[in-house]
């Protein structure tokens, strides 16, 4: 390939609202959520998607716990750090933004959650565009179906979303069956230029994650997406489940971006 091979961006999601229940690897406190994207960190991953749950382990929009979690794992890695605004209540989930992290999660629609239904109308959507545009946030648009690339295309040319645009094809809320077909149907939909990653759940993570970079993307996995490492093996760890995709990735003949050539791919100014 003209100029090198091709870099990977590997995303690790630390934990999501994933129980002890299913593993007891997933990391609940800010010490564990630290410990976990470190080690995530050293093999291999260049972002760290977190999640924050409260002392007793439930999920939580609270700002310090963020920052807690945040602070812990600046003082050990240049890792990038994106805070998901996932959820159901708007004024909950944009709490984040106040820390400044730098990448936010920005889903571009409204979609089910379980049960339970994500609203995001146009004016939050412009709302949570234009703040994190002005505390120099990078976003990463979630993609839920191909109506969320209609409404993220809006957004830039109102000039709420910056490019490069980092996408995220996002399969595990099960909005879209996690396919080959759907897969290119949404990379074909994206602006020209946009860099993209997929997200699959369960049994399709591992398989998402090498379509992903077999057609052009990057990558995303965790114990957020699946807590086996194979077939009836539970991971032990964030750090082993990145560490088999970069040995896909190297397999590949693909190279794994460190957080600074990442931030330089992604647009993100260091000076921030």
């Amino acid at each position: 390939m003209p100029g090198g091979r091709r870099k990977i961006i590997v995303t690790v999601a630390l934990c999501g609202e994933t129980s002890r229940e299913l593993t007891p690897y997933v990391p609940y406190t800010p010490e564990e959520i630290a410990d976990s994207a470190v080690e995530a960190a050293e093999a291999g991953a260049a972002i760290a998607h977190i999640h924050v749950r409260d002392e007793g382990g439930q999920p939580t929009y609270e700002s310090k716990v963020y920052a807690a979690a945040v602070e812990r794992i600046k003082e050990r890695s240049d890792m990038i750090i994106n805070c998901t605004t996932g959820g159901l209540v708007y004024e909950e989930r944009r709490k984040v933004l106040g820390i400044n992290p730098e990448m936010a999660t920005l889903n571009c629609g409204s979609t089910n959650l379980g049960d339970q239904l994500m609203i995001n109308s146009n004016p939050e959507l412009e709302k949570m565009s234009k703040e994190m545009l002005e505390r120099g946030i990078k976003p990463e648009v979630m993609i839920h179906s191909q109506g969320f690339v209609h409404n993220a295309k809006l957004l830039m040319l109102k000039g709420l979303i910056r490019e490069p645009v980092f996408f995220n094809l996002f399969f595990a809320s099960k909005g879209m069956d996690a396919s080959a077909k759907n897969l290119l149907y949404l990379v074909e939909s994206l602006p020209a230029g946009s860099l993209w990653t997929a997200t699959g759940r369960g049994q399709d993570a591992f398989p998402l994650a090498v379509l992903s970079m077999l057609c052009g993307g990057h990558a995303r996995i965790g114990l957020e997406d699946c807590v086996h490492v194979s077939e009836g093996r539970l991971a032990r760890s964030n750090a082993e489940l990145v560490g088999k995709l970069v040995r896909i990735a190297r397999d590949l003949d693909l190279d794994v971006a460190s957080p600074r050539q990442a931030r330089t791919m992604l647009g993100i100014d260091e000076s921030l």
